[in-house]
């Protein structure tokens, strides 16, 4: 197991998994740090209003991430028919493995740098309301969670298929569908699971006054159902990636 995964370093290397996994919260804390608030009189519920706006944020940017992850993931399997060859130097169960838990690391790796580049902002700021440990771990949870599950989903469209050109296609679907449903009804973004980053937010707009526009957040409790939900789907996904490749005839 350690060999294959080891195999697989030199292929993330040559594709440039790094950067990607750098660019994709670069992005992200790009655009917190732009809509950030700076102002004196915003610093007391600065926070909330950051993570508030993050999975809007992930909405949009990690079904393209996840989908362009998986995708090149397997590019090299699916030039020149590759897995002839493949599979007669190493099984189909440590190949699949080895990339699995590579692409599991690099979305671990992005979820990390986005909240610590995002707590840093807000100390960079000097914002009052650091978020406590429970709220930062939960927020973890739910942003890895929804991005093993498109990462999964999105790898096993790109075996099924052969070619990685459809999962990118959906990846950028999914994320304008998934922004859409964020502005509306709440029940609307249960049956969209790109946009899975925003129910599963315990930040919340408590109320906007549009005259004075005053703002105020509020915190709501976990939403622990969907976050099992989610979970069942990302197991879902990974294993029916592994049957396909197990079934898959080359």
């Amino acid at each position: 197991m350690l060999r294959s995964l080891r195999a697989e370093l030199p292929k993330a290397k040559r594709r440039h998994d790094l950067l990607a996994c750098l660019l994709i919260p670069t992005a992200t804390l790009v655009w917190a740090g732009y809509a950030a608030p700076d102002s004196a009189e915003n610093l007391d519920d600065a926070f909330h209003a950051l993570f508030y706006a993050l999975p809007m944020m992930n909405t949009v940017l990690m079904p393209v991430g996840m989908a362009m992850l998986a995708s090149r993931l397997w590019d090299v399997e699916i030039k020149g028919n590759f897995p002839k060859l493949l599979y007669t130097l190493q099984s189909r169960r440590s190949l699949f493995t080895a990339k699995a838990l590579l692409g599991i690391g690099e979305v671990i790796l992005i979820t990390i740098l986005e909240l610590a580049g995002a707590l840093g902002l807000g100390s960079w700021y000097g914002y009052q309301d650091f978020p406590p440990a429970d709220q930062i771990l939960y927020y973890f949870l739910c942003t890895c969670t929804v991005s093993l599950m498109l990462f999964f989903s999105e790898m096993l469209l790109t075996i099924l298929l052969a070619n990685p050109l459809p999962a990118l296609c959906v990846g950028i679907t999914g994320a304008l569908v998934g922004l859409f449903s964020g502005f509306m009804p709440p029940i609307v973004g249960y049956f969209v699971p790109w946009g899975y980053y925003i129910p599963l937010n315990s930040y919340i707009l408590a109320s906007w006054d549009p005259d004075t526009r005053i703002v105020v957040y509020g915190i709501r409790s976990f939403n622990y159902p969907l976050l099992i939900w989610c979970a069942a789907l990302a197991i879902f996904f990974f294993s029916f990636t592994w049957r396909a490749i197990r079934q898959k005839e080359v």
